[in-house]
This record gives structure tokens, C-alpha cells and sequence, in this order.
């Protein structure tokens, strides 16, 4: 039983639009394996200390749940959390360089969430404001990306109710104004 549950969830993954390249990453964060490895710092969230606002280079990444994230997006009047994987190549993954242009240009805070962990993406040199955000896997109590992500989200737009939520969680974008969730989207020219 458990072989065909494997195998069927090898099957789904192959069919989505972000390749797996590889490795099981999409299907599990990788933390464990991206932290062991010691080319990315990790830092705790902590709102007495900035870390988000305080870009100093691309190895340093700050671990949250999306409660501790949607109370910082108050501090904004525009914002946009936008869920990256780091190796995917469908039509809905874009340059983090690009995004970072856009949301400037419309006076957008960016926020890139890590999907799963990734050392080679994760250390590249990115021109944006704020450093990257890993889900807290420990937080969320699993490494499956699927449990995790859902999760991280449900906390980062809890006002909407589950019918809602299932319709829209699956986006990579997601905006607020003051905190407060507005729309979620795919598509880069829905940036507004």
C-alpha cells in the first residue's frame, strides 16, 4: 500500500508544472540537507530584530511561519508575498531580479518565499530588497512541502474562509495592503 502511495505521488509530481530536476525537492523541504551543507545562514524570525529590512547578502536566510509574517506586512502599506521554487521552469516562475524591478517600480514591497531549500539558488547573488524567507519547517511540524506550504499560507491569509482558501492557495502570489490580504494571482502583469 504504501509502495502505491509512493509511487502515485511520484506519478502527480511528474505532471505539475515545476520539475523536480533530480531530487525530491517540491516534495520535501531539504532543510536538514541545505543546512548541513553550511553555505546558507539561518535566522530565526524575530520582530525586535529586522532582519527583513536589513538586506545584507543573499546566504542569509530568516525562517518564519506565516502568522509572524502577516503581522510584519502591517508595517506596508503594498505587499506582495510571492512563492518561489527555486528550480522551477514553468510559465509562472520568474527572475527574483525581475520581480524585485516590477514591485519597485509600482511601490511594492517583495517578499520571495522559499518553497523548499535549495543551497546552489539560495546563495546566488539576487538585487532585492529583503532577504529571502524559509518556511519553518519545525513549526509546522513536517517536512512534506504540500503540509508545510498549506499551512504557511492558511496562517498568512487567515481571513478567508476554506471554500475560498482552496481555490486560491495553489497561487504564487499573494497580495496585502496593511497586512490584510487582498488577491492571489499567477500572472506577473496582475502586479499592481
Amino acid at each position: 500500500m504504501k509502495l502505491r502511495i509512493f509511487l502515485f505521488l511520484i506519478f502527480i509530481s511528474s505532471l505539475t508544472s515545476c520539475s523536480i530536476n533530480g531530487s525530491f525537492q517540491g516534495l520535501f523541504s531539504y532543510y536538514k540537507k541545505t543546512k548541513k551543507e553550511g553555505k546558507i545562514n539561518f535566522l530565526k524570525f524575530d520582530t525586535n530584530n529586522d532582519y527583513l529590512n536589513s538586506y545584507s547578502d543573499s546566504t542569509t536566510i530568516v525562517l518564519s511561519n506565516g502568522k509572524e509574517i502577516k503581522k510584519y506586512l502591517k508595517n506596508f502599506e503594498k505587499s506582495i508575498i510571492y512563492i518561489w521554487s527555486p528550480k522551477c521552469k514553468s510559465r509562472f516562475c520568474y527572475s527574483l531580479d525581475l520581480l524585485q524591478e516590477i514591485c519597485s517600480q509600482k511601490g511594492i514591497e517583495l517578499f520571495v518565499v522559499a518553497e523548499y531549500y535549495d543551497s546552489k539558488y539560495m546563495s546566488k547573488n539576487y538585487k532585492i530588497s529583503h532577504l529571502i524567507i524559509g518556511i519553518d519547517t519545525q513549526y509546522y511540524k513536517t517536512n512534506i512541502t504540500s503540509k508545510y506550504l498549506s499551512k504557511f499560507i492558511k496562517d498568512l491569509i487567515d481571513e478567508v474562509d476554506d471554500a475560498i482558501f482552496k481555490e486560491i492557495y495553489n497561487a504564487h502570489f499573494f497580495s496585502f495592503r496593511n497586512g490584510k490580504f487582498e488577491k492571489s494571482f499567477d500572472n506577473i502583469e496582475d502586479i499592481k
